[in-house]
């Protein structure tokens, strides 16, 4: 286990006490929009594409974000791996909390210096299916993941948001990884439901925010799959199952369609802070938006947070 400063850590931990912290949105559509093709997380590496990494961090930062993700989403080396990346785990996940780093000293030097914001060290699923449902074990998982998340800690992420698992298996080793390199750092994990609360391997979200909490993480929740408007169901079963726990969600911004040939999606960031108003009620601890939100999605929904 590495090194690593609990009271640090402790900072974060008494903000999310005081308030809801807003995150983030998507990254992934808004580096497609500025231009960036290829590998997204190959952009934190790249002389030219790095600067859109930053431009995106310093946009959601202007629209309301406390926390920002690192663009790390499949920076894992069985991940990288499958675009032959795997050598470059250790670069990319550096540069990336780097990268998110700049973003926020930029931030500050320009309007906010007092105000506190934390980097989020983004950990996405491996794209591989677990034993038994499929080939990849266990340990491998939690090796692959323990390899991103101790960059991510040493080079100085706040905490761990581990984002969009299908399969509880995959999140737990994720977990793993993360207690294995620090007891103390922030852990927050979210899983993809369906409209029905359920994963596509069968997880319910109440049990299986249970199982997580009991793995050491200290936030849980959903992220992507659904929109604001459905996800609101979720929100109210894992509170209505965890009365006391920290939870985060991250919905998409509604449903992926067509337009001109491209794909988009229909709720405009009026509709998903209107929807999200009401995930208020079950006192949220963090909240932000996935595919298809942009820095005006986050604007308005830190203007009702």
């Amino acid at each position: 286990m590495k090194k690593s400063d609990p009271e640090k850590y402790k900072l974060f931990f008494d903000e999310l006490a005081k308030r809801i912290l807003v995150c983030d949105g998507a990254m992934g559509t808004e580096l497609q929009a500025r231009g960036v093709s290829g590998c997204p997380d190959a952009a934190n590496i790249d002389k030219g594409a790095r600067e859109k990494v930053v431009s995106v961090h310093l946009d959601y930062l202007k629209a309301g974000s406390d926390i920002i993700q690192t663009n790390t989403f499949g920076a894992n080396p069985v991940k990288l791996s499958s675009c032959g990346l795997e050598a470059e785990t250790g670069s990319i996940n550096r540069e990336a909390v780097v990268n998110a780093r700049e973003a926020i000293e930029m931030f500050h030097s320009a309007s906010s210096p007092g105000k506190r914001h934390f980097i989020a060290g983004d950990v996405g699923p491996t794209g591989r299916l677990m034993e038994p449902s499929g080939d990849l074990k266990y340990s491998k998982a939690v090796d692959a993941f323990s390899r991103q998340i101790s960059v991510l800690i040493e080079t100085g992420a706040d905490l761990i948001l581990i984002e969009t698992i299908m399969d509880l298996n995959e999140a737990l080793a994720a977990a793993a990884a993360a207690r294995k390199i620090s007891e103390s750092i922030p852990v927050a994990c979210t899983m993809s439901f369906g409209e029905n609360g359920v994963t596509l391997m069968g997880n319910k979200a109440e049990e299986s925010a249970g199982a997580l909490l009991d793995a050491g993480c200290d936030i849980v929740g959903a992220n992507c799959s659904v929109g604001s408007d459905s996800m609101l169901e979720i929100v109210k079963k894992i509170r209505s199952a965890w009365p006391e726990a920290r939870l985060i969600f991250q919905p998409n911004a509604g449903l992926p369609v067509i337009k001109d040939g491209r794909t988009a999606y229909n709720e405009t960031p009026d509709i998903m802070a209107d929807n999200i108003s009401r995930y208020l009620a079950c006192r949220p601890s963090i909240i932000g938006a996935c595919c298809g939100s942009t820095p005006d999605h986050i604007r308005k929904i830190a203007s009702i947070v």
